[in-house]
């Protein structure tokens, strides 16, 4: 059944209007109008995401689902228009509450700004396809860093920025990955540290008066996995694992968000300290189990050989 031609609108003071279909949507127009600019505004920042941020014709973004959040959406012409910028989807989601949704999402934005609750932890209340906050590397004045995840970045999401060492034969990097949450406000995910290879005296003859460098990279992966991976073109075994991680990708062996898999750490949750630490108890365990064993068989060999005599 269709929607009513009119629609009658009474206030507690007892005053009445009635309001046809046609004017109803006369007076929401511009507000509709709106709403598909920013629609199509997200499709033109998800194109230029998808393409690097170029600046020349990004790829085209496919939409696999529109759902629809909110009271207004509700409105017939709302749908309709989302219908007409969308035709390839067949129907329109209507499967989430339209006013809890809404509650929920406030709920995160709050949490959010008040700046209180860590966004690793509001990760598991939100629907995550995309990267909330650009990611980068803290410098030292911490104040400032590098990007290497861009903002709205499509997960699973790979990058990498390249830093100059200040010294070729330091032994080792220090990375800071933190978030812009904005506001000026750095917030730190972790911080991760790597080894180098020692140079040998010929390496270090090559690259006197010259910089070193090295690769960090960053991985998001769409479970909120987050890896970071350094690549030191000096060493040896790098080089070898970045062959084969090029030969697997032409072969199509990796997908999208796979981790290269030079030398990589991943960021860790305070209890995954614990687990961590069941390994160690398990050995510790085996072996008092094994003393106790050789004590035992040493004790009923000496009281065999005794009742023997």
């Amino acid at each position: 059944e269709g929607p009513a031609e009119t629609v009658s609108i009474q206030h507690e003071s007892k005053a009445a209007t009635t309001i046809s279909q046609h004017e109803f949507q006369e007076a929401s127009q511009p507000l509709i109008d709106r709403a598909k600019d920013l629609v199509q505004q997200v499709l033109q920042r998800c194109s230029s995401s998808n393409s690097g941020g170029g600046g020349g014709g990004g790829e085209i973004v496919v939409v696999d689902e529109v759902i629809l959040v909110g009271g207004s959406s509700r409105v017939p012409a709302v749908r309709e228009m989302l219908r007409g910028m969308f035709p390839a989807i067949p129907e329109l989601c209507v499967s989430l509450h339209a006013e809890t949704a809404v509650a929920q999402g406030a709920a995160i934005q709050a949490a959010i700004l008040s700046g209180l609750v860590p966004s690793s932890e509001l990760r598991s209340a939100m629907m995550l396809d995309a990267l909330p906050h650009a990611i980068g590397v803290l410098l030292p004045d911490q104040e400032s860093y590098v990007p290497v995840l861009a903002k709205d970045a499509t997960l699973p999401a790979m990058g990498y920025a390249r830093f100059v060492l200040d010294d070729i034969a330091q032994q080792g990097v220090t990375v800071v990955a933190v978030e812009d949450v904005g506001n000026k406000k750095l917030e730190r995910i972790g911080e991760f540290n790597f080894l180098l290879r020692r140079l040998n005296k010929e390496q270090l003859d090559r690259l006197e008066g010259k910089q070193r460098t090295v690769d960090i990279g960053f991985t998001m992966e769409t479970s909120g996995k987050f890896v970071v991976s350094i690549f030191d073109e000096n060493d040896p075994e790098h080089l070898r694992k970045k062959r084969r991680y090029q030969a697997e990708k032409r072969r199509g062996g990796i997908n999208k968000g796979g981790t290269i898999g030079f030398d990589t750490k991943e960021r860790k949750d305070d209890d995954d300290d614990d687990d961590d630490a069941i390994p160690l108890v398990l050995v510790i365990g085996c072996v008092v189990l094994f003393f106790i064993y050789v004590v035992a068989k040493m004790s009923f060999h000496d009281a065999t050989i005794s009742t023997d005599q």
